[in-house]
């Protein structure tokens, strides 16, 4: 008899825990992102807007296997959400919540493959500056997931949302935005400088260059350096400055001169750092 009270508490559990969930991570979202009085998820303290699925075939896809697709979305940025706010500082975090949004629609297909030098792409992420609607100065920030599908399967990375997160903290927060002199004269010094071999995607730009410097200091970055034990110690030194509440970066100082010898990581140094983050991955 008591076995039978606990399978029904038990049933009972399963079904309200989906309901909630289905009534929670499936909204029916649509307009502006701005607009007064608009539908959102809040996660982990982020207003995150999701559109609803396409109501066309795409690529053999049936409307239920799409809106499977969008709850896969959610839940893998979800996952990402938590690995960034338990990562980066608590600070800039909080402040992060007030300014930026992560906006999530279906926009499956873009570009012209009949133009030279376009191609057809299956889905984009990307960092972006929004004007106030309050008539203020004060600028906004928006994270755009587009495509569901694409960003299940297509974008393997774990720190994608912390690498756009830390745009929007060098957009919003850092003295002069992307244009910080600082961060712009350590990038041209790290091309020219650092892994020389490697073609890096922080090569790009300062704003890559920061994002990805972020990425490897308090995560793990895709390219080298991968992680905090391989950058160079003005590097780490300028993600400590710029992450903070406000950014210190009147106290950094960016390299100059001659390139130096580069000493390569410790194949042991580099596995233990390595198995570190991979053990705080697989606890979240």
């Amino acid at each position: 008899m008591k076995k039978g009270r606990q399978w029904i508490v038990a049933c009972f559990v399963l079904v309200s825990s989906f309901a909630v969930f289905a009534e929670v991570i499936v909204p029916n979202v649509v307009g502006d992102p701005y607009e007064e009085g608009r539908e959102y998820l809040t996660i982990e303290g982020f207003k995150v807007y999701v559109l609803p699925v396409q109501q066309y075939s795409w690529r053999g896809y049936t409307l239920e296997q799409r809106e499977d697709e969008r709850l896969r979305a959610i839940r893998k940025v979800t996952a990402q959400l938590k690995v960034a706010v338990s990562l980066l500082p608590p600070d800039p975090i909080n402040e992060l919540r007030t300014r930026v949004i992560l906006y999530m629609d279906d926009t499956c297909e873009y570009g012209n493959e009949r133009t030279i030098g376009k191609t057809v792409r299956t889905g984009k992420v990307y960092y972006s500056t929004l004007a106030s609607t309050d008539g203020s100065n004060r600028k906004l920030g928006q994270v755009t997931i587009r495509c569901y599908s694409s960003f299940v399967h297509e974008y393997p990375y774990k720190g994608i949302v912390l690498h756009e997160l830390a745009h929007a903290w060098h957009d919003l927060f850092v003295p002069n935005g992307f244009e910080n002199y600082k961060i712009k004269t350590q990038y041209k010094w790290s091309k020219e400088c650092l892994h020389p071999q490697q073609k890096s995607y922080w090569k790009t730009n300062a704003g890559e260059f920061f994002a990805e410097m972020s990425c490897s200091f308090f995560f793990r970055s895709r390219d080298v350096p991968h992680t905090d034990m391989a950058m160079s110690e003005k590097n780490k030194t300028l993600v400590r400055s710029a992450w903070q509440d406000p950014p210190k970066l009147d106290e950094f100082h960016p390299s100059a001169g001659s390139c130096p010898d580069e000493s390569p990581l410790s194949l042991n140094e580099g596995d233990e750092i390595i198995d570190r983050k991979r053990g705080f991955i697989a606890a979240h």
